[in-house]
């Protein structure tokens, strides 16, 4: 008889406390706030989601704190997402006597009352850009007021940790630096001829961006290979347009995740400067070149 797989403890509690060591890991934590507030936005749809992350990819950075935020708008969506390091929640468990739903809620509820109060500057799609500017408040400034009124979350957990993916990535990133306009919508790709009964693309399948895309890319026939690496280039660049000191950030972060060579520069987050900065000084936008060499050219 086989073996039956033995299941995971999804108990949140047992999770922190069983967090992988030496990796750059992630746990998503569900919370859910009593059925009786109201915290429905007044034009959209409100989902806070909650991460506890192991290590900061972005670590190379001086003073990035440890608990961030990133805003993404998708049709009547309004998505928050906070990022706490284990280190925070674990210090937090301390002072709250081990309950994880009052530690993690301390920062939840700071997000969720911000975002409900400032909805309407969300929406607008500027946000992130004017918070790394210091032009508005962050989502977490008033984490030491009082937000008694919502109560505390419940706490649960669908899956174990995983590995730091490219969406948290450029979650943090854009915390940092800014946006940084990546298209991690799914790919499909247009028919051919001839058709290739071995292609996943000529099957008319869907995959994901970018994990799914290039693992299916040396199954797929000629034309769907050349059309796969025809869409990520395209996506890439305008990713990198978008936000060049961000994008470096991405590609950095990515390495460090994945245990490879670094780039030897070190992006930083633009830098607020009184006047025009003088030509060998480092260019505010953080990009770590020389503002003559960047946009001072």
């Amino acid at each position: 008889m086989a073996t039956q797989p033995v299941p995971q403890n999804l108990d949140p509690a047992a999770l922190i406390a069983a967090a992988p060591d030496d990796e750059f890991a992630l746990v998503e934590l569900r919370l859910d706030w009593p059925h009786d507030l109201d915290v429905h936005p007044a034009h959209t749809q409100l989902w806070l989601r909650c991460f506890v992350i192991t290590q900061d990819p972005l670590g190379w950075i001086p003073d990035r704190g440890d608990a961030w935020t990133a805003v993404t708008l998708d049709d009547e969506v309004l998505e928050v997402d906070l990022y706490l390091t284990l280190e925070l929640v674990r210090r937090t468990l301390e002072e709250t006597e081990g309950d994880l739903a009052a530690a993690v809620g301390r920062y939840a509820t700071t997000v969720l009352a911000a975002a409900l109060a400032r909805e309407e500057e969300l929406v607008q799609g500027d946000y992130p850009r004017r918070a790394v500017r210091r032009e508005v408040p962050r989502l977490l400034q008033d984490v030491d007021g009082d937000h008694s009124a919502f109560g505390v979350p419940s706490i649960q957990a669908k899956r174990s940790w995983s590995k730091v993916g490219l969406g948290a990535l450029t979650d943090l990133v854009q915390h940092a630096f800014g946006e940084v306009d990546l298209d991690r919508s799914n790919v499909t790709l247009d028919p051919v001829e001839p058709v290739d009964e071995g292609c996943p693309a000529c099957d008319g399948r869907t995959f994901g961006y970018p994990a799914s895309l290039e693992d299916a890319k040396p199954a797929m026939c000629e034309q769907h290979r050349a059309a796969a690496v025809a869409v990520n280039t395209a996506r890439l660049l305008r990713a990198r347009e978008s936000n060049p000191a961000g994008w470096r950030a991405v590609d950095k972060a990515v390495m460090r995740v994945n245990k490879a060579p670094e780039p030897y520069y070190a992006p930083q987050p633009p830098r607020l400067v009184a006047g025009t900065p003088a030509r060998n000084e480092p260019c505010p936008c953080g990009s770590g070149k020389k503002y003559k060499r960047c946009h001072g050219a």
